[in-house]
């Protein structure tokens, strides 16, 4: 039975982690033995209960220490912590888990490295390394890397085209219907007017900013809407502060984090996607599956998902391109039919792309033959 160990930094409630969910829960378990490490003990997400898969952490407690010492000395934590050998290991995040196990000892087993960001716009894991020399140093350690986007390969090669892996794969996070059914209900609002939702993190790449001001400006122009919003994060009170203070509160509801809000989903006026920068929307994905119109801000990853148009509305990047769109999507009625049939072609289009490649277990069989 072949051997793997999965590094994440947490299972916190971003898209990496429900990605990395998705992966686990489509595996064969009783094929390979699996390990998924924890750098931090921080469990917001429910792992299935799978044969041969055991879950460990490194570290119980986040603070700056802790993240100096695998900064400086990424070979004695993975000295320390990782005993066993394995046949592969994946780093499934960039940054620490990313730093560790390229200080890997083990010479006969193959190491991957998933990218889920654009580096040329959300290169975060900077801060895991001492300069951009060592995280590149780091990235030549690795014989594979996975990118979950074209866009995510993109980036990694302008910033780093000195970096030329055996092997590199775009592994579009997996999505079927099933995946889609709410297992538990979730809490509702007595507000019943029809309304436009998002499902995200409530983090400053997000521009949940940018969709409070849309929602003033279309308000401003006579439209009563309703706007739900689902996810947590280090903005929740800015985010309710700057709701409250321009009278919105009647508009704009941050509903909290739910695991699986589907059915809210999909009785919602549109998925509205107001980020900055994604390198591949999970959120979007999950509208397009649903048939729900998708209105999105334009950028390298949204345009992606959304074939530049095809699939969904794309609008500028800012407050009046996201308020241009939505009044346009509330004075057109045939507007959403469009949409919601683009959105139908979407689902479509991604299904056959997500059927016609490989799965992770593939992909993990071929990294075993090939070494």
């Amino acid at each position: 039975m072949k051997k793997i160990l999965i590094l994440l930094k947490h299972l916190s409630l971003g898209g990496a982690e429900k990605m990395f969910l998705r992966i686990l829960n489509s595996m064969d378990t009783n094929t390979y033995s699996i390990h998924v490490m924890l750098i931090f003990d921080e469990r917001l997400q429910e792992l299935p209960n799978l044969p041969n898969l055991r879950v460990t952490a490194i570290f119980h407690e986040k603070n700056d220490a802790v993240k100096q010492l695998i900064k400086n000395h990424p070979d004695e934590i993975y000295a320390k912590n990782i005993i066993d050998k394995y046949d592969v290991e994946i780093a499934f995040l960039e940054g620490y888990p990313t730093q560790i196990i390229g200080a890997s000892s083990n010479p006969h087993s193959l190491k991957t490295a998933f990218i889920h960001t654009d580096f040329r716009f959300f290169h975060h894991s900077l801060n895991a390394y001492i300069n951009a020399d060592y995280e590149i140093e780091c990235y030549r350690k690795y014989q594979y890397i996975m990118y979950v986007s074209e866009t995510a390969r993109k980036g990694f090669h302008i910033m780093y085209p000195s970096i030329l892996p055996q092997r590199e794969y775009i592994f579009y996070p997996p999505l079927t219907e099933k995946m889609l059914v709410p297992s538990y209900s979730i809490p509702t609002i007595s507000d019943e007017r029809p309304y436009f939702i998002t499902l995200t993190r409530l983090a400053p790449e997000k521009g949940v900013f940018k969709l409070i001001y849309a929602c003033k400006k279309v308000i401003e122009l006579g439209y009563d809407i309703c706007f739900r919003i689902y996810g947590s994060g280090p903005l929740y009170h800015q985010l309710l502060q700057t709701i409250y203070t321009q009278h919105l509160e009647k508009n704009i509801y941050l509903m909290g984090y739910h695991k699986a809000p589907y059915i809210e989903l999909r009785n919602s006026l549109a998925y509205i996607c107001p980020s900055d920068y994604e390198s591949f929307c999970i959120a979007i994905e999950e509208a397009l599956f649903s048939s729900v119109p998708v209105i999105s801000c334009r950028c390298s990853g949204t345009e992606e998902i959304l074939h530049n148009g095809d699939f969904g509305l794309l609008v500028e990047n800012n407050s009046d391109g996201l308020a241009d769109g939505i009044s346009c999507f509330l004075s057109k009625p045939d507007l959403s039919e469009l949409l919601r049939r683009k959105s139908q072609n979407g689902k479509i289009y991604w299904q056959n792309i997500l059927k016609s490649a490989s799965n992770f277990s593939e992909l993990l069989y071929h990294t075993r033959t090939s070494k």
